[in-house]
């Protein structure tokens, strides 16, 4: 089931509250630039550290910023960068993250709003072929976005449409496996993630804007392990049991083969990728679960 709600109206800018504040370049330093540097992060534009100096890392950020919104990209952060840092998020649009091979209702509904905004994303029959790749590439190019044919966060949110729902994609995606929760077998379907794995379809629907969000923030999640079958698990159980490799569950027990678990190459607790994620995992439902391995996350929701 797919719900669809136009995002509501913007609301008129506060432009006596935007003016009040400093106009900001390169070199510029203090708590307003720490501030700047906040925003652009919560729009998913990467400043670098929010350490309150402007320097051509914010610059780039700030000048990526204002393209996504159809400013002048000079870099210097007046009124009307302010107000367009300062617009409520929930005046974009949101969704699952598509592309070519993609099928279900959220194709579907982006067809639609694709057709309804004048770009040719042809019949509306839930299958992102080569047609709507080609009509979100002409979207995106009009809008300021790097016209890649990928329907992700920046996106859905110039496009001003709400889609929820779970979308199959190729190489794996939609594919009924068995996987086993408790010891008990039951069917499951798998969708794709990064790296080649794949998690139960739910999961990885949350993954894959998780991924997309942690990208557009400068941080490259990897996977090293989503669903497992049972002659997978056992490896492991073996290779654990005879001393040759690391902690692994009873096969049968283990959350990997329910779908929901996915192990991440994080490094250490003090890593950039680690910092991101316990800082916002939990916003798309994932959640660490074992106290001893920092690269193992679950999704909970």
């Amino acid at each position: 089931m797919v719900a669809i709600a136009r995002a509501s109206s913007t609301a008129a800018l506060r432009q006596t509250a935007s003016a009040s504040l400093p106009t900001l370049r390169e070199g510029s330093k203090g708590a307003a630039v720490v501030s700047l540097q906040n925003k652009l992060k919560a729009a998913g534009f990467n400043p670098g550290a929010a350490d309150g100096s402007f320097g051509s890392k914010t610059e780039a950020a700030v000048k990526a910023f204002q393209k996504s919104r159809g400013l002048a990209a000079d870099g210097v952060v007046g009124p009307k960068t302010w107000g367009a840092l300062n617009k409520p998020a929930s005046s974009g649009g949101s969704g699952p993250t598509l592309k070519p091979g993609a099928k279900g209702e959220p194709v579907r509904a982006l067809q639609n709003r694709l057709n309804a905004l004048g770009f040719n994303a042809g019949a509306a029959d839930g299958s992102f072929g080569p047609k709507t790749e080609a009509a979100v590439k002409a979207f995106q190019k009009s809008r300021g976005l790097t016209a890649d044919g990928v329907v992700g966060p920046k996106t859905w949110d110039k496009l001003g449409i709400k889609v929820s729902g779970t979308p199959s994609t190729g190489g794996g995606g939609g594919k009924v496996v068995t996987g086993y929760v408790n010891g008990v077998p039951r069917n499951i379907t798998v969708a794709s993630i990064p790296n080649g794995k794949v998690l139960r379809s739910d999961a990885a629907a949350a993954f894959n804007r998780m991924h997309a969000a942690a990208r557009a923030a400068g941080i490259n999640i990897t996977v090293n392990s989503g669903f497992r079958t049972m002659a997978e698990q056992q490896a492991l159980y073996r290779a654990y049991q005879n001393g040759t490799g690391n902690l692994a569950a009873k096969p049968g027990y283990s959350n990997h083969q329910g779908g929901i678990a996915t192990d991440l190459n994080v490094g250490s607790t003090s890593s950039s990728t680690y910092r991101w994620l316990a800082a916002h995992a939990k916003e798309y439902g994932f959640v660490r679960t074992v106290p001893s391995e920092p690269w193992h996350w679950e999704y909970r929701r």
